[in-house]
């Protein structure tokens, strides 16, 4: 099972042309099915998130914290 995402997550893939989702409304006779982010293979958690270790991140952001 997945780790849950939060909600401010922001994957490399997500803004460098190759997500899914976009692919999908380009030509979407390449898919099988509609992709989602849940199931996203992409995916890869804090490691990927284009905000990892910056102000944006919910788990560095100081009013988010604890």
């Amino acid at each position: 099972m997945r780790e849950k995402r939060c909600k401010g997550y922001c994957g490399v893939v997500c803004v460098d042309g190759r997500c899914p989702i976009a692919l999908y409304h380009e030509d979407f006779t390449m898919f099988e099915r509609k992709p989602t982010c849940e199931d996203c293979f992409h995916y890869r958690g804090c490691d990927d998130c284009c905000f990892k270790d910056t102000d944006m991140c919910d788990k560095t952001r100081k009013d988010n914290a604890k």
